[in-house]
This record gives structure tokens, sequence and C-alpha cells, in this order.
């Protein structure tokens, strides 16, 4: 999968750098490309991932400027049509604004994680601001049962952006994706959540011997 993608990176471009082990394999196969001269630049979207890129020699761009040339990251969760579930990782707000400040987003993702409904396998994750979480809890869960992730046993997960994640259960709440998107991101106290719908223009899915392509490797936005 990430060879595949990697294949496909031209001198030049502006990247954006997903977060988890599917980027971090995307990295893999780009890296021997960019010791051998290959140039490109690149806004990272979690803090691990810019350590990796930085130790590569790819030039870390401080902002998306006017747009980047492709996008590449993982997914949870992927629909024929390509609406997505992400953030097991912690890194959806950022990687959703980089996913729609690029011209082209591919998900890169083994054949587990392609899905006939969001919610089937993974918990929809949702980033809250520290101050009165607990109050934007109760107001999430009129819409959907929600757990507090922890980071090991006891202590809560933070993200990048020092905020708190909660993961949705989706199979509570019959509200329709979009819908329930729309009024995710109108609770205050609500930084951002996992679903991204109508972002990727293409997947990359490998189930280890063969790849499908869903979507338009070519589309952009």
């Amino acid at each position: 999968m990430g060879e595949f993608a990697a294949a496909r990176v031209a001198p030049g471009m502006r990247l954006g750098l997903g977060t988890g082990r599917t980027a971090s394999a995307f990295l893999d196969a780009l890296e021997p490309r960019v010791r051998q001269g290959l140039e490109v630049s690149a806004v990272c979207t979690s803090e691990a991932t810019e350590r990796r890129a930085r130790s590569m020699g790819i030039t870390i761009l401080p902002d998306t400027g006017e747009g980047l040339d492709l996008d590449v990251d993982g997914a949870d969760e992927v629909t024929p049509g390509l609406d997505l579930i992400k953030g097991a990782g912690g890194a959806m707000v950022r990687e959703k604004i980089v996913a729609e400040r690029s011209r082209r987003f591919w998900v890169v993702a083994d054949s587990t994680k392609k899905v006939g409904r969001l919610g089937e396998r993974a918990a929809l994750p949702v980033e809250v601001l520290r101050f009165d979480w607990q109050g934007t809890q109760r107001r999430i869960e009129r819409l959907c049962r929600l757990k507090t992730r922890l980071r090991g046993e006891r202590e809560p997960f933070i993200s990048d952006n020092g905020n708190l994640v909660l993961d949705a259960d989706l199979a509570s709440c019959s509200t329709p994706w979009r819908e329930l998107a729309r009024m995710l991101a109108e609770v205050p106290g609500v930084v951002g959540h996992g679903l991204f719908l109508g972002l990727a223009t293409a997947a990359v899915i490998s189930d280890g011997s063969a790849v499908e392509v869903l979507g338009d490797l070519e589309e952009t936005r």
C-alpha cells in the first residue's frame, strides 16, 4: 500500500503527511526516494510524523499556504463511497485540516478497514476542550454513547493539541452521518471529530496480495 502511493509522488510536490501505522508505512516506502534526491516538502499532522519527516530530509512547511498537492493518510474505516472514520491515533483535527486543504487526498488502508457502513468496527473519536469537558460529554451523549479514551489504565489520552478525546459508539446513534457531523460541530467544547465525509478523492486498499483503488487517483478538488 505504502509503496503504491509513494511511487506516485512527483518531484517538488507539497505533501500532507498523516499519522499512524499506515502513514508510517508510506514514509518507509518514500524514504529511499528522498535519500536518492527526490525533493518534496510537507505539512505534518502530528509531532511524531514531523520528527520522522525531518529525519528523512523532507522540508517541513509552516502551513498549507495556497494548498497541498497530495495528502496521504490512513483510516479506521472506509466505505465504498469514500466516507471515512479517522482518529484512532488522536490526530483527526489536524488530519482534517490538511485533507481539506489538499487537491488530492488518498487514503491508504488494508482490506479490514473497508466497511459497508461507518461504525461497523471503529469508534468515532471526538476531540473536546479540557474546560468543562464533562459538560461537553453530557451534551454529546444526547446523540450517542461515549467513553473517555485513556492512555494506559488511568491517564486520559491527550492529543497533540492538548485536548481530550472521547470515543463515540456510532451503533448507538440513529442520526445520519452528515446530520451527526453537523450536530457534533455545533456542540460548544467540541474541537473536531473523526467523520471525514466527502474529503477523500481516492482510496488504495490492499488485502496483502492485490491492490484495489476506490475513486480516481487523478481526481482533484
